[in-house]
């Protein structure tokens, strides 16, 4: 019997950004991934007034910044209080980070089983980075004779549904390795990209520079690839959600061309 998720839209559970708490959080993310850029304290303290106006985003990366001790002084306990408030608004990502500290026992007694369930529930609402963990743990964690593929697939597909790059990634890398499914994981290694990963970048424009992947070298597409990647490169925080649109795939030689529209390879006619 084929194992049946039903794959929510973590969309639906994420609460409407306050715009100036959005200002502040964005402040903070591109001081934070500004190269050269030390000034940790200013970062933490632009992450907490936009916290304090409910941006669940910045609850989050204040919570991993407590944790880490970056511009803030490590507190579990103060990630905690985060974790639990991101979990009273019902946010998905409240729900994971909660599975994280009670697996490592961060400002909780360590309660394997408690992170577990945590885990699916983020899960089950649709949080790519629980199902992405839960795909891992199926598809490669457990040893071989207790691999289960098919709830692997389940949920690294339904973590690529997401708008997420590392559902994305993660999907790819899947569809790369276990399914083989080339044009595919090709797409998806380009979703990612798009979203801003700058590896998934690197390795798709890698794979028409070099010829991977069962590819054809394709210079002129690589080459196209390798300009969008430089703007990855000055911008960390650049994206382009349309990238398959802007760049869409060569064929490839034997498996054709991903159609996300029928969930098929195709040939051209």
């Amino acid at each position: 019997m084929a194992f049946e998720f039903e794959c929510a839209r973590q969309a639906d559970y994420l609460p409407e950004l306050d715009q100036d708490a959005d200002e502040l959080f964005m402040q903070a993310r591109r001081a934070e991934v500004t190269p050269g850029n030390t000034d940790e304290e200013n970062i933490s303290g632009l992450y907490r007034l936009a916290a304090e106006k409910g941006h669940w985003k910045a609850m989050h990366n204040l919570s991993r910044r407590y944790l880490d001790g970056r511009g803030v002084p490590t507190d579990s306990g103060k990630a905690l209080d985060l974790t639990e408030k991101l979990i009273e608004m019902n946010v998905p990502i409240g729900y994971y980070n909660m599975a994280v500290l009670l697996e490592r026992g961060r400002g909780v007694y360590q309660d394997r089983e408690a992170a577990w369930q945590y885990l699916h529930k983020a899960a089950s609402m649709g949080e790519p980075n629980a199902l992405v963990r839960l795909g891992q743990h199926y598809g490669y964690d457990l040893p071989r004779e207790d691999q289960e593929d098919d709830k692997a697939a389940v949920y690294y597909a339904c973590a690529a549904q997401q708008n997420s790059a590392i559902g994305y990634k993660e999907y790819a890398s899947w569809l790369k390795i276990v399914d083989k499914n080339y044009p595919k994981a090709a797409y998806y290694y380009l979703l990612a990209a798009g979203g801003g990963d700058y590896r998934a970048a690197i390795f798709i424009r890698g794979v028409f520079l070099y010829g991977e992947l069962s590819y054809e070298k394709d210079e002129a597409y690589g080459l196209r690839l390798k300009g969008f990647t430089k703007k990855l490169d000055k911008d960390p925080l650049y994206k382009l959600p349309n990238i398959a649109v802007r760049y869409p795939l060569p064929y490839h030689p034997t498996l054709g061309r991903y159609n996300p529209k029928t969930d098929q390879n195709e040939m051209p006619e």
